[in-house]
């Protein structure tokens, strides 16, 4: 008889969710920075991006107002492609990581560790110049959680359940 498995029932859920945590972010985030422009959109230009350029969004605003809505639009543009990566993660959770196959697995721990990689890089060209975003806070709203909650989504929705995929093909 087959043991269940707990952790990949979970664990697909979670992936599901994670999907479904970045399509709802990627819709709030255009929405909130549509909503709060031209004044400053904090999701698009906040604090640590003032530290890192130097500049304010009033003297962004001032130099050229199209050059903030170009920002806008380019954190709309980011959003799309969120969606996308979102519309994916549920699909492949939903449907074949949640029969238990290892493609699947694969393709979702390679997409977030290739995505996530992006962030780390990113982190780095902050850190070089002593600027901390990761550090709770520092962003000026609750973005530092939503770097943070996914790490611990992954560890749950693909770390846990790795045993029972590979057992699986033994």
């Amino acid at each position: 008889m087959e043991q269940p498995k707990k952790w990949l029932d979970f664990g697909w859920k979670a992936m599901a969710g994670y999907g479904i945590f970045f399509v709802v972010l990627s819709i709030f985030v255009p929405i909130a920075s549509y909503l709060t422009y031209p004044k400053q959109p904090m999701m698009v230009f906040g604090p640590v991006d003032t530290q890192f350029t130097g500049l304010t969004w009033d003297r962004i605003m001032a130099f050229s107002p199209d050059l903030g809505l170009w920002l806008v639009f380019s954190m709309v543009s980011m959003c799309a492609m969120m969606m996308l990566g979102g519309i994916l993660t549920f699909t492949i959770a939903r449907g074949p990581y949640r029969c238990g196959e290892l493609w699947a697995w694969k393709a979702l721990l390679i997409g977030n560790l290739v995505s996530n990689g992006y962030y780390i890089l990113i982190y780095i060209a902050h850190a070089s110049r002593g600027i901390y975003p990761i550090v709770p806070g520092a962003s000026g709203l609750g973005a530092d959680l939503v770097l943070l909650v996914p790490l611990v989504w992954l560890y749950v929705g693909l770390w846990l359940p790795r045993k029972e995929l590979h057992d699986k093909y033994q």
